[in-house]
């Protein structure tokens, strides 16, 4: 038998090492089920066998509730899963579960959040950072961009530029350009789009 050297008590799951090297990261719920003390026995492989058959079905739960709440990347679930304690196995058959039964999918849900976001005054660059940051691959992010509208981009910007002059007003003329525009990149414009919005609000 194995002995349960280690127990740590972690947010929403239990940290417990066998024999000093293997570690099972279970969530508080599971624990509750089959709880251990340090220094008891356990057989590791038959709890490792328990703790995957039971963690399937509660991380399909957990899952729902995550997706219930807003869309996720698979990027963004793997994580929340991870964080949770669940096991490597666990997490990969419920995102393949997910990806099967179409509620989770990468491409719709960058065309989303790229409709969402292209209501709020950010650039192409911004919202692609955005994508990468969720763990939406290079090539599904830049289909999702196509469907940026060129013309409303400028206006986004030329609506920010507009909220943001004020700022520079005491400034020299060129300084004020340079920060303005500056501003604009920072919110994911290029270059183009922030000059020709930052020249007309300051000329306004």
């Amino acid at each position: 038998m194995d002995i349960v050297t280690d127990l740590e008590k972690q947010r929403g799951k239990m940290r417990m090492v066998v024999n000093e090297d293997r570690v099972f990261m279970v969530p508080l719920s599971l624990f509750r089920e089959r709880p251990f003390k340090l220094g008891e026995q356990i057989d590791a492989d038959d709890y490792d066998s328990w703790l995957m058959v039971r963690q399937f079905r509660h991380a399909m739960d957990r899952a729902g509730a995550y997706l219930s709440s807003r869309d996720r990347s698979a990027k963004e679930l793997e994580g929340l899963l991870h964080r949770c304690g669940y096991l490597e196995s666990t997490v990969e058959m419920v995102l393949y579960k997910l990806q099967k039964l179409k509620y989770l999918n990468d491409d719709a849900f960058a065309e989303k959040w790229v409709e969402s976001r292209s209501h709020k005054a950010l650039g192409r660059r911004r919202i692609e950072q955005e994508l990468r940051q969720k763990g939406i691959s290079r090539e599904v992010a830049q289909e999702a961009l196509e469907n940026l509208d060129e013309v409303k981009l400028q206006e986004k910007a030329d609506e920010l530029a507009e909220k943001l002059a004020h700022k520079y007003e005491n400034e020299e003329p060129r300084k004020a350009l340079q920060k303005l525009m500056q501003a604009l990149v920072r919110r994911g414009f290029n270059w183009d789009e922030a000059r020709s919005a930052a020249e007309k609000a300051l000329s306004s």
